[in-house]
């Protein structure tokens, strides 16, 4: 199937050469496991837990929520298998992520994947974040205590979020990443919005979060709104240097929810991965879970997930703790629907990790020389998928898609701070 795409007004003939469960997927994947170094059978190493804890600055948490009790005290003291991990991402990207199956092809041929110490490191990340997200998104408790912890982490470091020009100059200073800085306040405020559906938020902090927290009750009106403009934070970045082809996704992403916006409500539910699941998440699992439910298409979630890890390859540092938000069960198997509001806690629980990280002076970890070249390949097969969007879902001819990405790009601050004005009116 071939579809023309006028981009930067060039037309370009597009090819979806993978379709989900592909027959050849699975053994693409497992090859990319076996050329970085991972096996089913592998287990965690209680020592790395440990030391992983005490630069997430969860060394001295101590959480009264008896599932999350056990599933440290098991983890720092002996050995956790990852099979159920692995397969549960193995499963969500050889049945929902055919541009992830596509890339790592690619790199196979090009000998991007080796094995390295920060490929065990990031794994061991994955298990602990996994455990973390699926938790706060199933339990009011441990969401409630882990929130809590972090955030008197957070103003330990001088990122006091109810005071956001102060975070901002305090961020930057940590970060010397406005992206990053911007970020993290703004995934601040969705977190907020989350305590609303537990009745356990106070006044609203900062204007960010009083709009949020506008709508009645249940129904979530400003978060699409908001979803958009942290996907254009992005976009905006990435378009800057160079990067036109994951930028043209982002602007699709958005393009696909101005055009079908989801009814975003709280609702009650029980937020676990496809597939088959283990003791973990039924033990997580709480009778009246309450979660922030934004329907969205797999082809939208499909899309925004490898739109997003192409992004943090061209321009986010530190790789073992910011790839595998992206990779966690949770979200890489995620129902569609739920997919936004676990995304919501992964990122925050990440970001918090890459701060504290550069808060404690710790040297980031060293990226492949190779990274441009990484980061624009994937930009361009994530580009191919965009005429899915386009035809299920905008229903926009390619010609008037492209002339409004050109429209919006050629001044892209200028219209982002329209948006963020038009957000704060409205």
């Amino acid at each position: 199937m071939f579809v023309t795409l006028a981009y930067n007004g060039i037309s370009k003939l597009i090819t979806m050469p993978w379709r989900t469960n592909n027959p050849k997927a699975r053994e693409v994947i497992e090859q990319s496991m076996d050329a970085l170094g991972l096996r089913m059978d592998m287990k965690t190493d209680p020592e790395v837990i440990r030391i992983l804890l005490k630069e997430m600055r969860l060394d001295d948490f101590r959480t009264k929520f008896l599932p999350m009790q056990k599933f440290f005290g098991d983890a720092v003291t002996r050995p956790q298998p990852l099979r159920s991990m692995f397969e549960s991402i193995v499963h969500g990207i050889v049945h929902k992520h055919p541009a992830i199956v596509e890339f790592a092809e690619l790199a196979l041929s090009k000998k991007w994947f080796s094995p390295s110490p920060h490929i065990l490191r990031s794994v061991h990340v994955t298990f602990i974040l996994e455990a973390m997200t699926a938790a706060m998104c199933n339990s009011t408790q441990y969401f409630l205590e882990l929130h809590d912890h972090l955030q008197s982490k957070e103003i330990l470091c001088g990122a006091d979020s109810s005071r956001p020009v102060k975070a901002f100059m305090a961020g930057l200073s940590i970060t010397h990443s406005v992206f990053c800085t911007m970020k993290a306040i703004s995934i601040d405020a969705f977190m907020t919005l989350f305590r609303k559906k537990y009745r356990c938020v106070k006044e609203a902090r900062n204007f960010i979060e009083r709009k949020l927290l506008s709508p009645l009750d249940h129904h979530l009106e400003h978060t699409v709104e908001w979803v958009r403009i942290n996907i254009y934070e992005a976009a905006v970045t990435e378009y800057k240097k160079g990067y036109k082809a994951n930028a043209l996704c982002a602007f699709a992403l958005n393009e696909d929810l101005k055009v079908c916006p989801p009814d975003a409500r709280v609702k009650k539910t029980t937020v676990v991965p496809d597939g088959p699941l283990e003791s973990l998440y039924s033990s997580l699992s709480g009778h009246d879970n309450h979660f922030p439910v934004i329907p969205c298409s797999q082809n939208w979630v499909s899309l925004y997930v490898t739109w997003n890890m192409a992004f943090a390859v061209s321009d986010v540092d530190n790789w073992d703790i910011v790839l595998p938000k992206l990779f966690i069960p949770s979200i890489i198997n995620s129902k569609p629907a739920n997919f936004l509001g676990v995304r919501f806690i992964s990122l925050w629980l990440a970001l918090n990790n890459t701060m504290f990280r550069m808060c404690s002076g710790r040297p980031s970890v060293p990226t492949p020389s190779y990274r441009r070249e990484m980061a624009m390949a994937w930009g361009k097969i994530n580009e191919r998928y965009v005429s899915s969007l386009l035809r299920m879902e905008i229903h926009e001819p390619p010609k008037i898609f492209s002339l409004g990405f050109r429209r919006f790009f050629r001044f892209p601050v200028l219209n982002f701070l329209k948006i963020f004005e038009h957000f704060l009116a409205h």
